[in-house]
């Protein structure tokens, strides 16, 4: 009797202390779980520890709910394979990633080029160019000095020419005439002639070069008393190229005849162009009822102005 009782009672602690083992190992693993993930916090950023710290809580809860339903299922290998499943070290490992994102949106159109900055410094010049402008420099001097020499001294005069009527001539009445001859230039105007290309027998100066030639011609004109008058009554005066007053350019004027006559004078001064070999001369047109007479001092003169 002593012998069975101790077995009586000894039966029903043993298998309390079997059913409450599985349970004493859930809560060493609950807290094992729950140091792992305090020391976790420690090493993490704040935002992903406080991240597991609530799966760590949610895994808790589900751990107790399980365990609280079916006492029974609770045994080492689940518990581990819980801890293995829900660990950092698990499956379910986390990696850190990057979970700043941008304030700002995501980037816009390039915008307009800006304005262009100011013009750096001129490269260096090349031997060749620095020999080029300073040859060039050179010959302007030498150009700037050519045109100082001639500014400093007056141009030569090549041809001109001066002559006076010889004797007076009579012209007729409606009648065109060519004034000749002219006399040879006295000792004071031998000095204002340049060149020999007037003849004096026919007064016809022939241009030796091209250019551009000053001729002038003053004529003293005397005429006689008239009966009839007419208001067109006239006498004119050129300075004709080739004999053709008419169809080349000419320098001339034209004067009206009083009724009681008397003795005027005719200028003509103007700038013709004449080409090598060409020849101006002096006509007189009566277009008066009467005679008249260019009277012996009228002259004739011309210079070459340039080509």
């Amino acid at each position: 009797m002593l012998a069975r009782f101790p077995q009586g009672r000894s039966s029903p602690g043993g298998a309390e202390g079997l059913l409450l083992l599985p349970l004493l190992l859930g809560l060493m693993m609950m807290m094992m779980m729950m140091m792992t993930a305090a020391a976790s916090v420690e090493t993490t950023e704040s935002e992903e520890s406080q991240e597991i710290l609530e799966d760590d809580e949610a895994v808790s809860t589900e751990i107790l709910d399980s365990v609280s339903s079916d006492l029974s299922r609770v045994s080492p290998l689940s518990s581990w394979l819980i801890f293995r499943r829900n660990s950092n070290k698990g499956d379910n490992r986390r990696t850190k990633g990057s979970r700043r994102t941008s304030k700002h949106g995501l980037p816009g159109p390039p915008g307009p080029p800006g304005p262009q900055g100011p013009p750096g410094p001129p490269a260096p010049l090349l031997p060749q160019q620095q020999a080029l402008i300073q040859e060039l420099q050179l010959k302007l001097r030498d150009v700037a000095a050519g045109v100082c020499l001639l500014c400093d001294r007056p141009p030569r005069v090549s041809t001109s020419f001066l002559s006076r009527l010889l004797q007076a001539v009579t012209v007729p009445r409606r009648s065109l005439l060519e004034l000749q001859p002219f006399s040879k230039p006295s000792d004071s105007e031998r000095s204002l002639q340049r060149g020999q290309s007037f003849n004096t027998s026919t007064g016809r100066y022939t241009a030796a070069v091209s250019g551009f030639y000053q001729l002038t011609a003053s004529l003293l004109i005397e005429s006689g008393d008239r009966v009839q008058v007419r208001l067109r009554d006239s006498v004119r005066a050129a300075i004709c190229i080739e004999s053709l007053c008419q169809s080349n350019l000419s320098v001339e004027s034209v004067m009206g005849v009083a009724a009681a006559g008397g003795t005027f004078s005719i200028l003509l001064t103007g700038t013709l162009y004449l080409q090598a070999g060409e020849y101006v001369s002096v006509f007189v047109d009566n277009a008066t009822g009467s005679a008249i007479s260019i009277l012996q001092d009228s002259l004739f003169s011309g210079i070459l102005l340039g080509v």
